[in-house]
């Protein structure tokens, strides 16, 4: 699934806004435009934006006290700022107070393009620095190997990773697990997934994560989509072939695999709810 990243664009210049929002849509973006800093508040209030492109010069409130106030509110947010020459101080200062970057008008639209993209993975990558802070110890120990197999012999655990087909993934790609391979479990072997629950990533997979872990466990699971962020490759188990493995293997085994899967599941959870939280964090403020 391929989620379009929001861009808040605020300009009292209609011809700025609309040249903008042509660019932006042009690249596959959804684009919401404000005349000036009191009108981008209002829909603030409305709607989650990945990144905010501000004119430093604007009437009733200017781009520079619209950025903290948007920085109140969305403390992660990524804001560029576009400037005339004569405000470039205004530009820079807005920088040293936490924008990402600063466009001189007239915008040259392959400048914007490149700034907008940076400024979005700039956004992306914000999210696994937070995840990793709220993990906690324990959590950190268990990523060094892939938890479902905690437990195994060495040679339990080469006989489990050689039922995974390895399959490559680029960057955009979704991986969907269908309904014929329901129950199976992916592992990463190199790369980044982000898990995305409606239009909010709730978690971020890499090398010797796994997924699938519910679905193998629970007829009914929650919606979740899977988006490759960088050339990834994964290693993939077929629900039957996991049973029959186990069927030649003690039961004892079995049950340390489902101890694992009910393991990896809590400590997902656990953090996907720290992550939404933290993301929500501006709308508990709000009411």
């Amino acid at each position: 699934m391929n989620i379009k990243k929001h861009i808040l664009v605020v300009d009292d210049e209609q011809s700025i806004r609309d040249l903008c929002r042509e660019f932006l849509e042009d690249e596959g973006y959804k684009v919401t435009v404000a005349v000036d800093g009191e009108d981008a508040l209002e829909k603030l209030k409305l709607d989650y934006f990945d990144l905010f492109l501000v004119d430093i010069m604007m009437p009733r409130m200017d781009g520079f006290e619209l950025m903290l106030k948007i920085k109140k509110r969305q403390p992660l947010s990524v804001i560029i700022i576009t400037t005339g020459y004569s405000s470039i101080d205004g530009a820079v200062k807005a920088v040293h107070a936490g924008a990402f970057q600063y466009l001189s008008k007239p915008i040259n639209p392959e400048e914007l393009i490149d700034v907008v993209k940076k400024g979005l993975l700039y956004n992306e990558s914000l999210f696994g620095p937070a995840q990793e802070a709220f993990e906690t110890e324990e959590d950190t120990q268990q990523k060094d190997k892939p938890l479902i197999l905690s437990g195994f012999t060495a040679e339990e655990k080469q006989s489990f990773l050689e039922l995974g087909r390895l399959r490559n993934f680029d960057v955009g790609d979704s991986i969907i697990i269908s309904e014929e391979h329901a129950g199976s479990i992916i592992l990463v072997e190199k790369g980044e997934i982000s898990v995305w629950l409606q239009n909010t990533t709730v978690d971020f997979l890499r090398k010797d994560d796994t997924w699938g872990e519910e679905a193998f466990i629970l007829t009914n699971t929650s919606p979740t989509a899977l988006q490759v962020e960088v050339p990834t490759t994964i290693r993939f188990f077929e629900h039957k072939k996991m049973l029959d493995f186990f069927a030649y293997r003690s039961e004892k085994l079995l049950k340390r695999f489902l101890i694992n899967l009910a393991n990896s599941i809590f400590f997902k959870w656990r953090k996907s709810l720290q992550r939404i939280v933290r993301l929500k964090l501006v709308d508990f403020e709000r009411k």
